[in-house]
Formats: structure tokens, C-alpha cells, sequence
């Protein structure tokens, strides 16, 4: 679709619209250029070189820029005048800056025509920072390292060769001359950083360029040459040095951005006589090479070996292997054969093509939504890292007033003989007060910590929510589709009375619960299905209602019948509200009791008019890792661990029998409703605040659960687990997202809070006691330019590197990028090739496809 083509919006429903799941993918809406549901029209989204479209609620197109910051950002002290600088142009509509990985996220209107992704670089550039544009999905070349940032400038190097001769003087004798160098050394090392200092100043500013060059011009009046050479020089360095440091984390980030495929495989059916024929191969049908963004709904598409998947969609044709680690974390192959979901951003590592045909565009598919996340994740800040913030800028500003009066002061009263020394011990206070060891130290780790998990398969939210799982001491599961696998199937039923078969018994519930989402709705389904048994046409169902925690109502209308009967379809709970449950046979409570302590969930159905006419019981298996994840966290991490549930008693018992429980009144809580559990977790909160002393804060409460019937519980815990396969909008508003539902990512993720959380206090200590050491050491007149800022620069660097250690290992870092270059050569053995002209933008090129 190109960026010109105005289309209308229809189909647009909520948000789940844009949501979806792996079970249920949403509605898509569809583009037409003729009829018209929204009065106004709009762009349809697209991805452009450089940008992203998308949808807002008064349908406006908006533009998404990311732009990567490669000269100018040293620490969070700069973030407001990146925020101030962009949001000065017409239309910005929101700003997001994050420090550790130097990248800026800018939303604005793409009807603002004097707001360009260039023109956003080049006022950039005016002031100072340099910068350049993160290329998205379409384009060729995805780095985000440019080469200004990969070597020395030539004017820092030369600026290090003359501090390094300056520093011979240290030598003696004939050596002293040597500190002139150090006026060399700054010539060649100072003058970028005054530029950005003044410019700073114009903006009735003051940062950390201004600092270093009052230190360094303040040393070459007192004629310390070698100080003001240390300044210059290592204060240059130091932007490169951390850029280094950090380049491990940019690239993490980088590398689950750069999971949205860029070009895409699109069958041409129209090109073949054939098509429509039931028996035709589309592997024998031409393709053309597009851009995936230009894929829309139910187009076909040709993934070969070692290509990305470009969207959502399922198999048509072909089997192979899928790897979808750069979604869910597990670098276990996955088998593909016709009718199975494909996700996009997965890749194709079989011996054989496959043929997908799409359910989604490329700006809603799974891959888009988890790059958005992790975006969004990496902006958040934590309380920690807005406190030490506000911190750096009370602590900087005492600083500098202490320092101006250590320059002045002790000149006016003992004369310029110990005005002097005392100069020089003020120039050492300015260095100190530079703010970025301190201020670095708390992003870097939260970014660190976000992109291991990230590549793990786990999303978490923001630096906020990384922080609270370390202070995680309450776990509240979910049982079904958390502790179990959320995928029933029929286990017992039996019918009750002799006025109904069993066959029109399972009419009637594949009637009731063919238009519920509930995984136990599917297995009542399913087990019609496989009965041979059809839902029935000449019912006709009116009202249909679902009642969280209890079942599905309706009203039926038979054709035998004058008036509609109300059906149900529910537990125990729901039958006795509705006063069925009382008509149940003695013999059959028996029955259904020795199912439920077996493990099953039981359900009835009922008519009003009738009574209980059957009763059934599905069945639901623990997940393989639950017993050991419980265990871990239960004796290892020392949580108190509870599971809430709608289901039965005996069900609950026997669910607790198979994953260790020793006491089942306290820690499993069975039957009970939504609003029940909402009370439970709440009442939970409570008590631990009332535990906590003067001294000791409380633990927070973590709730664990797909987002049926519990999504009240979530938003009301500390913190928010959801799993992937859960509700779409639960996946939305949850803290944190398991890609795989693996609940051993659960116990990473905890473990990743907890070192998140004493390394962000390491951090921010070893940061804290560098300053007050030299600051004692300068009242005392034991310390030098070159020490404060050698100590200034070695505390970044440590502290960022102290954060880096949270990213796995390099090589993993790395991986899913070399493996797509060593797997992306295309088989083309025994392949004829044609050609076709397709138009894409303004260029016409030639497009192989396979006859």
C-alpha cells in the first residue's frame, strides 16, 4: 500500500480489534477505497523507510520515529533538553527518551508536514546532539552502531598523545617541560566540548560540557597544564568509553526490533489459469518479493529455508520447522504442517518451503506487538530511577555553590597565595559535580535487565515493574490455563432421565458454548465434534450470556415448543443459585463427587422447566514444570504461595495433591467467583502491610494468571503475571507476559528482579561513596584534576559495566541474527526462474518466481 492511497477504516470494534491471541487473532480491518464507514478519512497504516503508521482513536495517521542518539546524551540530565528541543516542532505529540540504550521515540501527526523524520535530526543537530534514524522494517540496512561511533575521533586522539607527553612531567628535572604539551592537548581536545557548552548556555542551561570547561580553562589560567590536559582529554573519551560500554545492551534492544521481517514472498494467483482449481500446488505458482508491509488479510505467501515468517498467519501447504525462539525464548524447533498458526518473526529452519496464507498485517501481528512492548518497556522509568534523579539535581547545584565559594572566599580573606590552591580545589569540586556516574548508573542496569528478559520470552513492562519483583514475597496463582494447561477434553458424561439421548445432550451443549471462548467451551465442542454430532439449526438461541465464574445462559426456542426454555450450562455453583441443583439424584452426586476428587471439573446442564438433565466431567493436566517451579519458589525463595480457583474442592485438592501442598485450607482456595478472588488477593495485600515494622518494608503480592474470570484479581495485585496464550486484553494490561507460558520463566524473571535490585543498589552506593571520598580528599588538598575526573570516568564505566553483566552472553546475544545470516541462502536447486515487473514506490524490479 503506498503512503498516497487514502482508504476508509471499517470493522473497528475495541481494543482487542488490535489485539488477539494465538487462539482467537482479531478482526482485522479492511481496507476499501469506495465504501465508507467512518465519515473522515485516513491513511491506512503503513510502514515507510523510516517510519511506522498507526491507528489513533480520532483516525488520524500518526508517525513513529526512532532515532538513536550517538553524540550529546551522557545521562538522564540531558533528557529535558531532548525533550524540550523536539516537542519546540509543530504537531510532536509524545517524547520519549531512554539514556542506557541512547535511543528517542517521537509520535506526531503525519499531516504535520513541517514535522519530517530529517528535520527532527537536523534541529537536533543545531543544538549539539548528534544523531541519526533507526531504519525500520523495508529497509536493508539495520545497523545501529555508525561508524562515528566505532572509531576515535582523530582530534581525541591527538588530544590523548599530548596528555599522555604532559604527563611525563610528573618525572622531574628536565621532564617538567613537558606539561606544555598540555596546551596541545587541550587545543586539540577541548573545542567540541565548548561548542556543546555553549550551546547549552544559549538555551540558558547549564550541563556537565559547561562544568569540564570552566575546570579546564580554570587549570590552564593557573597554569596547570597537565590538568587541564587530564580534562580535556578523558572528558572527551568518555562519551566513546561509555558508548562502548553500553553498545551490548543497544544491541540486545536492536536485535528483538530487527525481528520484524522486511520483505515477504507473495504468490501471484491471479498470474495462473489454474487458480480456483481445489487440486492445484501453490508451490508451483510466481511470486514477487514486496515489501511485508504491504501484505494484507488472507494473502499468500512463500516462506523457503532460512526466511522469516513475515506475519501471522496458518500453513496452507507444505511441512517443515519453524524456530520462534525470537518470540518465546525456547530455541526448540517446532514442527509445521498444514492448518497450524505460524507466528511472524519466526524463521523457517526446515529442508522445505511452506505456504501460509495471512491473518494479520504486519503492524498487528505478534512480532510488532512485542517489539511495541519491549519499546514502551525500556522508556518507563522506576521510582529508584526518578528518585536518584532527583537527587543529581539537588546534589549538582549545592555542588557548584560550594565550589564558587571555595574559588572566592579564601582569595578575598588570605590573598591570592592560598586563593590559589584553594581555585584549584574548587575546579575539583565543578568536576565532581558532574551528575552522569550517578545518574547512569540506575538506567543502564533496568535496560540490561529488560532485553535479557526480552530474549527470554519474557516481557516485562517498564524498570518499575522489574524493580517490584524484587520485592515480590506473596504469589497468587491461577490454576486453570496457569498451574494446568488450559486444554480440556472430555472425560465423563452422563445423562440423567431417559427423556434425552446422549446425542442430543451434546447437541445441546455444543449449542451453548460454540460462541464461549473459555477452554472449557472448546472441549464441550470438541467432544460433539468427535461424536459425529452437529449443532442443531432448528434451535434458535436468544440471550446468550456468560456469567464469569459459573457458566453460560440462554434462552432456547424448540420448534416443538411454544415458549423459549432457559438452558444453562455451569457448575455446581451456578446450579444451585438458579435452584436446579436440588433436583439431582443422590446416586449422580456420588458419582460426580468421585470425579471431581479425581481431578476433573464437573459441569451440568440444565433447563429450567426440566431440571439437571446431564452432568459431565472435562479433564485438564498440570503443566510438566508446575511441581518444580512451586517447589523453587516455596524452599528456595521462601514465598507463601497460594492457588485460587473457581473449580470445585475436590478438584482443587487433587490439583494441590499433584503439585506438594501439604496444607490445602490455607494455601488453595477453591469455588470461588471473580469478585471472590478479587477479595481474597485484596485481603492479602492488606494483612502484609500490617506485618511490616518502622524499619522493614512490606513484600508485594504477585498475581499469575491468563486473564479468565481473573482479570479484576490482576489489576488489583502489586504486580501482574500473565500467560501468553491468556486473554488478549489481559496480555495488554498485564506487568508481565510469558511468550511460551513456561513457568520456569516466572522464577528467571524473579531471580532477574532480585539481581536487577541489588545491582541497581551496588550502583548507586559505589557512586555515592567515589563522590564522597574525593570530596574529602579535596578538602583535605590530597587530590588532583587528573584524579576527579579519572574517578568521575572510571565510576561510569564500572557502574555501566556492573549493569552489562545482567545480558546473557554475548554469543546469545548475537545468535538469532548470524543464525538468520547463515540460514537466509535460499535453495533454488532444480528452480526455473521467471520474471515479473512489479511496481514498488517508483522503481521497477525484476522479481523471481518459482514454475
Amino acid at each position: 500500500i503506498n503512503n498516497n492511497t487514502d482508504t476508509t477504516i471499517g470493522d473497528l470494534y475495541c481494543i482487542e480489534c488490535f489485539c488477539g491471541d494465538n487462539d482467537h487473532p482479531p478482526p482485522q480491518p479492511r481496507a476499501t477505497k469506495k465504501k465508507k464507514i467512518f465519515k473522515k478519512k485516513v491513511s491506512t497504516p503503513a510502514v515507510t523507510n523510516n517510519v511506522v503508521l498507526s491507528i489513533q482513536e480520532e483516525h488520524t495517521a500518526v508517525i513513529r520515529t526512532r532515532l538513536i542518539i550517538t553524540s550529546g546524551l551522557c545521562c538522564s540530565s540531558e533528557v529535558p533538553t531532548i525533550k524540550n528541543i523536539i516537542s519546540s516542532l509543530p504537531g510532536v505529540q509524545h517524547v520519549r527518551v531512554n539514556v542506557a540504550t541512547k535511543m528517542v521515540l517521537i509520535d506526531y501527526p503525519a499531516a504535520t508536514a513541517a514535522t519530517t523524520a530529517s528535520s527532527i535530526v537536523n534541529l537536533l543537530q543545531t543544538q549539539g546532539f548528534s544523531s541519526h534514524i533507526l531504519e525500520d522494517v523495508g529497509e536493508t540496512n539495520q545497523n545501529t552502531t555508525p561508524n562515528d561511533q566505532k572509531i576515535i575521533h582523530w582530534n581525541v586522539v591527538f588530544s590523548g598523545i599530548f596528555w599522555v607527553v604532559s604527563m611525563l612531567s610528573y618525572i622531574g628535572g628536565p621532564w617538567q617541560y613537558c606539561k606544555y604539551a598540555g596546551i596541545l592537548s587541550v587545543v586539540f581536545g577541548l573545542p567540541p566540548v565548548a561548542r556543546k557548552a555553549w550551546k547549552t548556555v544559549r538555551r540558558c542551561e547549564f550541563d556537565a560540557n559547561c562544568m569540564m570547561v570552566i575546570a579546564a580553562v580554570g587549570a590552564v589560567i593557573l597554569q596547570q597544564y597537565d590538568e587541564a590536559a587530564s580534562v580535556s582529554f578523558l572528558f572527551s573519551i568518555s562519551e566513546w568509553l561509555e558508548s562502548r560500554a553500553t553498545l551490548r545492551a543497544r544491541k540486545a534492544l536492536t536485535s528483538i526490533v530487527n525481528l520484524r521481517p522486511d520483505r515477504a514472498n507473495r504468490i501471484l494467483v491471479e498470474e495462473r489459469p489454474d487458480y480456483g482449481d481445489t487440486n492445484r500446488s501453490f508451490m508451483n505458482y510466481p511470486i514477487a518479493v514486496v515489501s511485508a508491509s504491504s501484505l494484507t488479510v488472507n494473502s499468500l505467501v512463500s516462506v523457503r529455508t532460512g526466511e522469516k515468517i513475515p506475519t501471522d498467519g496458518f500453513v496452507v501447504e507444505g511441512i517443515s520447522t519453524v524456530d520462534e525462539s525470537s518470540l518465546t525464548g525456547e530455541a526448540r524447533p517446532v514442527r509445521k504442517a498444514p492448518g497450524d498458526k505460524i507466528a511472524g518473526g519466526s524463521i523457517n529452519i526446515g529442508s522445505s518451503p511452506i505456504i501460509a496464507q495471512t491473518t494479520s498485517t504486519v503492524e498487528n501481528s505478534a512480532v510488532s506487538r512485542l517489539v511495541k512492548l519491549v519499546e514502551e518497556s525500556q522508556i518507563r522509568r522506576s521510582p529508584t530511577e526518578k528518585l536518584v534523579d532527583q537527587f543529581a539535581r539537588s546534589y549538582t547545584p549545592i555542588v557548584i555553590l560550594l565550589a564558587i565559594n571555595m574559588c572566592i572566599v579564601p582569595w578575598i580573606i588570605a590573598g591570592p597565595v592560598v586563593g590559589q590552591k584553594w581555585i584549584l580545589n574548587g575546579l575539583i569540586l565543578i568536576v565532581l559535580a558532574c551528575p552522569c556516574a550517578l545518574t547512569i548508573s540506575t538506567p543502564v542496569t533496568y535496560a540490561a535487565g529488560l532485553a535479557a528478559t526480552a530474549q527470554n520470552g519474557v516481557i516485562i513492562k517498564g524498570g518499575a515493574t522489574l524493580e517490584a519483583l524484587g520485592r515480590v514475597n506473596q504469589i497468587v496463582f491461577d490454576k486453570t490455563g496457569t498451574l494446568t494447561q488450559g486444554k480440556f477434553t472430555m472425560g465423563n458424561l452422563q445423562v440423567i432421565g431417559e427423556k434425552y439421548s446422549k446425542i442430543q445432550v451434546l447437541q445441546l451443549l455444543a449449542l451453548m458454548e460454540s460462541s464461549s471462548s473459555h477452554p472449557l467451551a472448546s472441549a464441550l465442542v470438541h467432544a460433539a465434534h468427535d461424536e459425529g454430532v452437529d449443532i442443531p439449526s432448528n434451535i434458535i438461541v436468544n440471550n446468550h450470556i456468560s456469567l464469569q465464574g459459573e457458566g453460560v445462559t440462554a434462552s432456547l426456542s424448540f420448534d416443538h415448543r411454544k415458549e423459549p426454555v432457559q438452558c444453562y450450562v455451569g457448575n455446581q455453583m451456578l446450579m444451585q443459585r438458579v435452584g436446579l441443583l436440588s433436583s439431582l439424584p443422590h446416586g449422580v452426586i456420588d458419582e460426580v463427587q468421585s470425579w471431581s476428587f479425581s481431578g476433573g471439573t464437573v459441569g451440568y446442564l440444565g433447563l429450567e422447566s426440566e431440571g439437571i438433565i446431564a452432568a459431565f466431567c472435562v479433564l485438564d493436566s498440570i503443566r510438566p514444570e508446575a511441581k518444580v517451579v512451586v517447589a523453587d519458589l516455596k524452599d528456595r525463595l521462601k514465598f507463601d504461595i497460594t492457588i485460587l480457583t473457581g473449580d470445585s474442592f475436590g478438584a482443587a485438592r487433587a490439583l494441590a495433591d499433584q503439585i506438594g501442598f501439604s496444607d490445602h485450607e490455607e494455601e488453595v482456595k477453591s469455588q470461588l467467583l471473580p469478585e471472590e478472588k478479587l477479595q481474597v488477593v485484596q485481603r492479602m495485600m492488606m494483612e502484609s502491610e500490617n506485618k511490616t515494622g518502622f524499619c522493614k518494608s512490606h513484600g508485594l503480592l504477585l498475581f499469575c494468571g491468563d486473564g479468565v474470570n481473573d482479570a479484576p484479581s490482576m489489576s488489583a495485585a502489586d504486580v501482574s503475571v500473565a500467560m501468553g496464550s491468556g486473554a488478549a486484553l489481559a496480555l495488554e494490561t498485564c506487568d508481565i507476559t510469558l511468550m511460551d507460558c513456561n513457568l520456569k520463566k516466572l522464577v528467571y524473571s524473579i531471580d532477574m528482579g532480585k539481581r536487577v535490585l541489588c545491582t541497581v543498589k551496588e550502583n548507586i552506593l559505589f557512586s555515592l561513596l567515589s563522590k564522597l571520598v574525593v570530596v574529602g580528599l579535596t578538602f583535605a588538598s590530597k587530590t588532583t584534576l587528573l584524579i576527579a575526573i579519572a574517578t568521575d570516568l572510571g565510576v561510569m564505566l564500572l557502574v555501566t559495566l556492573n549493569g552489562m553483566k545482567l545480558l546473557p552472553d554475548r554469543n546469545t546475544v548475537d545468535f538469532k541474527e548470524s543464525h538468520a545470516k547463515n540460514t537466509g541462502k535460499r535453495k533454488r536447486e532444480g528452480r526455473k526462474l521467471a520474471y515479473f515487473e512489479v511496481p514498488t514506490g517508483n522503481t521497477n524490479i525484476a522479481l523471481p518466481a518459482i514454475s
